[in-house]
């Protein structure tokens, strides 16, 4: 194993307690000239788990003692538990996690003992910058993968989760509770939700130990019958559950409880939209940082009416929280609709939508002030005939009092006659940044559309059907942790037919290169031995951090 030695500087706040603390002992905890603790502004610490974690006790003592260990005796207890005597830690840890660390020291002279404050450790694995994938490799059981920026895959991931992961996979989904690390506004708790027939479960993000059963998440505390999630949103407020059977779950969190792990629930029942609803489409859009098109904004399409509905923070509070529920009804009074572009609560029946991402939109003012609002990019099947086409509209301002509808678009897509039932189609949030999406002929090609010359490209062919594509963050969603680091924010993870998948390279200076016409050398790396793909989620850090040294020292597995 990998020796990571940790030295703590300032940790620990002199304590003097008398009494007891649980199994430390009924001690007389008493002041020294010759002992203390060191002063920290900080008492959180991270590990890796495997590492060896070596530390140096954080205390002072004076010149004049002589040999530590000769006359005192430190102790160090994990969670109540003594694990190691001496002045030096060394210590490995299995697993991930929280810990409490505690230190008792003991002049073995005197008998004068002192015990330090508590302070935290928190266990990660090394599975935290790159791509997850659920699969089922032919047994039925639910399988973990790992691919990191460094091109390293790492299978049977589900062995380090105690009493296994469950059976029947069906998706996997990645999120963050908000606020819950002090002095970063991108702060976070990272979970990973896991869809799958023996019961639903969302896993700790650094230590992929099971946290929460999503059962639990509901009122009655009983998973819908048969639930098979289309996609899941996560926002400051609210979080939403929209099933492949059309069904939206809606959690409202509200700013107060926004740094509580699992707070509120969903409802038992489905969400009951005006007029009834069959959601077929949903954009979570999962940024977390500030001045996205979609920052506190989902967007579905309800085919049963033809229409588009938005969900999104209301700053408003009743006796009960609840996010504002907007349909799309006013247009700008001066904004003229050109001919043949389709009003967006009245899509016209039969159409259907494919796929829904955003341009971030931002207004000058003349005091220098920014305003930032969404410009909404649809890809739809018109009336059902199988004429394709693009269309657009812009709102402002977005809540149940205000929904202007203050421009709007529609103009054929170029790959229309590529089109199958098979397709799969990958849009974003991110079109300023990154003004490309990607879809499939239902079979082995890949191909990227650019949405400033509104014309597409073949970029990739595969071994194999594909069945899902994964971007990193800047290529599908600007997630800000790690947003603004370098080539792994623009690849996609291409999952196929046969197990295998492929890791390409779609870099700016690539799609240069493509669009005009030099046929760039996309494929990075293609892994084999996934099984039947059920999903893939992009994983960061909570400080985005791209540490090569540590991926590095990654199994290979593949």
């Amino acid at each position: 194993m990998k020796r990571k030695t940790i030295l703590f500087i300032s940790i620990l706040q002199l304590l003097v307690i008398t009494g007891c603390y649980d199994d430390l002992g009924n001690y007389d905890y008493t002041n020294s000239t010759k002992v203390s603790f060191v002063n920290s502004a900080s008492s959180d610490y991270t590990f890796m788990v495997g590492d060896l974690f070596e530390m140096d006790a954080p205390i002072n003592f004076s010149t004049d003692i002589g040999n530590v260990d000769e006359l005192f005796t430190v102790q160090w207890y994990l969670n109540r538990e003594l694990i190691y005597t001496g002045y030096h830690l060394k210590y490995q840890f299995e697993k991930g996690g929280t810990y409490e660390l505690i230190l008792k020291v003991i002049n073995k002279e005197t008998n004068e003992t002192y015990i330090s404050n508590k302070y935290t450790l928190t266990g990660k694995n090394s599975f935290d910058w790159g791509w997850m994938i659920l699969s089922n490799k032919g047994d039925g059981k639910s399988s973990l993968s790992f691919i990191n920026p460094g091109l390293r895959a790492t299978h049977d991931v589900e062995n380090i989760i105690e009493d296994g992961l469950g059976t029947d996979p069906l998706g996997i989904y990645y999120y963050y509770v908000l606020g819950s690390i002090s002095g970063s506004y991108v702060s976070g708790l990272p979970k990973i939700l896991i869809n799958q027939g023996s019961g639903s479960v969302t896993l700790d993000g650094n230590s992929l130990q099971k946290d929460m059963w999503l059962a639990h998440e509901f009122e009655n505390r009983k998973e819908p019958e048969g639930l098979k999630i289309m996609d899941f949103a996560f926002k400051e407020e609210y979080y939403v559950i929209c099933s492949e059977q059309g069904e939206v779950y809606i959690r409202a969190v509200g700013t107060d409880n926004k740094a509580i792990p699992y707070y509120g629930k969903y409802g038992a029942m489905p969400y009951e939209f005006e007029g009834g609803s069959r959601i077929t489409c949903f954009a979570p859009f999962h940024n977390v940082t500030y001045w996205c098109a979609d920052e506190e904004r989902c967007i579905l399409y309800d085919e049963q009416n033809a229409r588009f509905i938005g969900i999104t923070h209301y700053p408003q509070w009743g006796a009960v929280y609840t996010p504002a529920i907007v349909y799309f009804k006013t247009y700008d009074q001066d904004l003229e609709v050109p001919s043949g572009v389709l009003r967006v609560n009245n899509m016209g029946a039969g159409t259907r939508c494919l796929a829904i991402g955003a341009y971030e939109k931002k207004d000058v003012a003349s005091n220098g002030g920014l305003t930032f609002w969404s410009n909404y990019v649809s890809l739809i099947d018109v009336q059902g005939t199988g004429n394709y086409d693009l269309h657009e509209f812009a709102v402002k301002d977005m809540d149940n009092n205000s929904h202007l509808i203050t421009g709007t678009d529609q103009y054929g897509f170029s790959g229309s006659s590529l089109l199958t039932p098979q397709s799969v189609i990958k849009m974003s949030s991110n079109f300023e940044k990154n003004p490309y999406f990607y879809f499939t002929d239902g079979d082995k090609n890949l191909y990227i559309y650019s949405m400033q010359m509104r014309s597409h490209m073949l970029a990739y062919t595969a071994g194999s059907c594909i069945t899902g594509i994964s971007g990193s963050p800047v290529v599908c969603e600007f997630y800000g942790y790690g947003g603004n680091s370098t080539d792994p924010n623009f690849r996609l993870a291409l999952s196929q037919e046969n197990g295998d998948i492929a890791i390409i390279d779609v870099n700016t200076s690539q799609m240069v290169r493509l669009f005009e016409g030099f046929a760039p050398d996309l494929e990075l790396k293609t892994f084999s031995g996934f099984g039947d793909v059920k999903g893939m989620v992009w994983c960061t850090n909570y400080e985005g951090e791209y540490q090569l040294e540590k991926e590095n020292n990654l199994s290979v597995n593949n």
